[in-house]
């Protein structure tokens, strides 16, 4: 139901955008013509369609911000009102190109483009909340809730957020007695056994019930007094606090699942495309790149520290199978060094000699990964690949370590390229990347891993006060 209602004013909002636009189209060329510029009669209607065709692929954008889509703050509203935008203009750069419109006026689209951008800003900052006033004025759902008082915390967020869309919070009963009114988030009306009479007084249509708040007796209790009630019931289960991740919920025919949150690379033909863009990247660099870079390292090593100008070491990829990174050898070769393999490097470590210290910090020694890439056994963005014994005891101290180990480990990650990288001496530099890790296996997509390797490049030439 509050689904349906979330897609329906995403829907009206993306409408009234695209009339707007097309408007705003005639409205601009009119001006024009009044100042002595024609647009072509037969080239108007396919510009109009170029804002058209764009303003319905922005619905999909949409989506991306449905959460908070009614209460965006300014970034959230300029940085999608520029994403909308980018759409329009590719669209309307395409029918320039396709037509060879040799005659268009740079001066023309560069207003519409401009004035678009004000439009689409204002609509996405205001138009939401009167689309919700408007549509929900008349259809309010008096909501109960049935939980814990300290259960509510939980939901606090989802609370303020529905407000707009027609979710009116009554208050909430549990199975134990109110707390004193001071001690009460929203209004406490009694226990469980209340619940019958609240329904009817206060003409209840939704009970929200938190399940976990509440014996298994209690639950089923309060479901069939609601149901019986003709209520909608809804139950939260805040299982990601036990997951620490996300959970979605998976129907398959008669039988449903609680899952991670969605995996794109599970998909055969994403795989297809992440492979093919790994041996695009990683093919010149290895035939072309690294055979002058490793004569430059061999020369350095051969003057600093004299050895073997490559280091292979064990990791765990992809479903935990062990395979050798490669990296150039940035430390000294010493006995010591190698008893301290386990130990992460730190600033001014002098295990490593100074040009070893020019490649770490570039993030060069790192190019040799690339045979990895072409071997298969990594990637050129996911998760970085840590020592095994630092998997072993990153896994003791957060129990989703191992899911980074669903898609291969790669040169670069999405921790990597915002700037975490260095050494892992605090609990919250460990639960942030892997944070960010989860954030990737469960949301790539190509242009994710395109952006990734935009930010590595910009940290490689200007590297972060993390990176020795």
């Amino acid at each position: 139901m509050l689904k349906n209602r979330q897609e329906g004013i995403l829907n009206l909002h993306g409408l009234w955008q695209a009339a707007c636009l097309l408007i705003l189209f005639l409205v601009i060329r009119h001006a024009f013509e009044f100042f002595g510029y024609r647009l072509k009669v037969e080239y108007l209607n396919l510009y109009m369609a170029g804002v058209a065709i764009g303003s319905f692929a922005n619905l999909r954008v949409l989506k991306r911000y449905a959460e908070h889509f009614v209460n965006l703050g300014w970034y959230r509203t300029f940085r999608l009102t520029f994403q909308q935008l980018l759409r329009i203009m590719l669209l309307q750069l395409a029918v320039v190109f396709a037509v060879k419109d040799s005659e268009i006026s740079r001066l023309f689209l560069t207003s519409y483009f401009a004035a678009a951008f004000g439009l689409l800003f204002v609509m996405n900052k205001i138009l939401p909340k009167h689309l919700c006033r408007l549509s929900f004025k008349t259809q309010v759902i008096p909501t109960l809730i049935v939980g814990s008082t300290e259960s509510l915390s939980s939901l606090e967020e989802w609370i303020n957020n529905k407000a707009s869309y027609g979710i009116e919070i009554v208050g909430y009963t549990g199975e134990e007695a109110c707390p004193p009114s001071h001690e009460q988030p929203i209004p406490c009306l009694g226990t469980i056994d209340d619940l019958k009479r609240n329904i009817e007084t206060h003409q209840i249509s939704q009970v929200v019930i938190i399940d976990k708040a509440l014996s298994p007796e209690g639950s089923k209790r309060a479901m069939a007094l609601a149901q019986k009630a003709g209520c909608r019931v809804r139950i939260y289960n805040n299982w990601q606090a036990d997951f620490q991740q996300r959970i979605m919920v998976e129907h398959e025919g008669n039988y449903t699942f609680l899952t991670y949150e969605d995996e794109p690379l599970e998909n055969p033909i994403n795989r297809m495309i992440k492979r093919s863009f790994d041996v695009a990247v990683s093919l010149p660099i290895v035939a072309f790149v690294l055979p002058p870079l490793t004569l430059f390292v061999w020369a350095f090593q051969r003057k600093q520290s004299p050895g073997p100008i490559f280091y292979a070491q064990p990791r765990t990829g992809m479903t935990k199978r062990t395979f050798h990174i490669i990296k150039y050898r940035t430390m000294h070769v010493s006995d010591a060094n190698a008893k301290n393999v386990a130990k992460q490097a730190t600033k001014g470590d002098s295990r490593i000699y100074a040009f070893g210290a020019f490649l770490r910090k570039t993030s060069l020694d790192e190019l040799p990964q690339f045979i990895n890439v072409l071997l298969g056994e990594m990637s050129v963005s996911g998760p970085r690949p840590h020592l095994i014994d630092h998997d072993r005891e990153f896994s003791e101290k957060l129990q989703v370590y191992y899911t980074r180990h669903f898609v291969k480990p790669g040169i670069t990650g999405l921790a990597q390229s915002l700037g975490l990288r260095g050494e892992i001496n605090e609990p919250e530099h460990l639960t942030k990347r892997i944070a960010y890790d989860i954030t990737y296996i469960n949301t790539w997509s190509f242009w994710l891993d395109l952006k990734i390797m935009l930010r590595t490049a910009k940290a490689v030439i200007f590297p972060p006060k993390s990176a020795y």
